[in-house]
């Protein structure tokens, strides 16, 4: 993506979270990042997550630092807006009822109460989109900042 982004009010933020329900969640598991796609829900000023059918062990959830990702991409102006929530996760007590969805995960729900949200909007990268249409090789190292002409054989 290009740059350079504009940032997106906190407000707009929760709005646009409103209008779609799959993200990706990063966290620790084991020391190791990983990133896994996920389905959400917007509970007031908090998201509900399923993590579907993710093997995250219980103590990778618990009362971490977590963060979230969503963006939307409108395929015909190359535009859209990404936003990020960093904060904490809350796993559902036993007692809240049932928060299997279906497959077997421990941990299946978890709920981030966030500390910081931001968000920008996005431009899709001309070069990128050129070596797409061409089929073209990828950029080679330090051509950073050259056109995709200058990145062809």
């Amino acid at each position: 993506m290009s740059a350079p982004q504009e940032r997106i009010p906190e407000s707009r933020c929760w709005e646009l979270l409103a209008t779609i329900s799959v993200g990706r969640l990063a966290l620790s598991v084991r020391a190791l990042p990983q990133i896994l796609p996920v389905q959400y829900y917007l509970d007031g000023r908090s998201l509900a997550v399923c993590l579907g059918h993710g093997q995250v062990p219980e103590r990778a959830l618990d009362d971490v630092v977590i963060a979230f990702a969503a963006d939307a991409i409108d395929p015909v102006t190359r535009t859209g807006w990404s936003v990020q929530v960093q904060g904490r996760s809350v796993l559902p007590r036993r007692d809240d009822g049932d928060t299997g969805c279906g497959y077997p995960a421990t941990g299946q729900m978890v709920r981030i109460e966030p500390g910081i949200i931001t968000g920008c909007l996005v431009h899709m990268c001309p070069v990128i989109d050129a070596l797409l249409t061409t089929g073209g090789p990828a950029p080679r190292r330090g051509t950073a900042g050259r056109g995709a002409e200058d990145l062809r054989p």
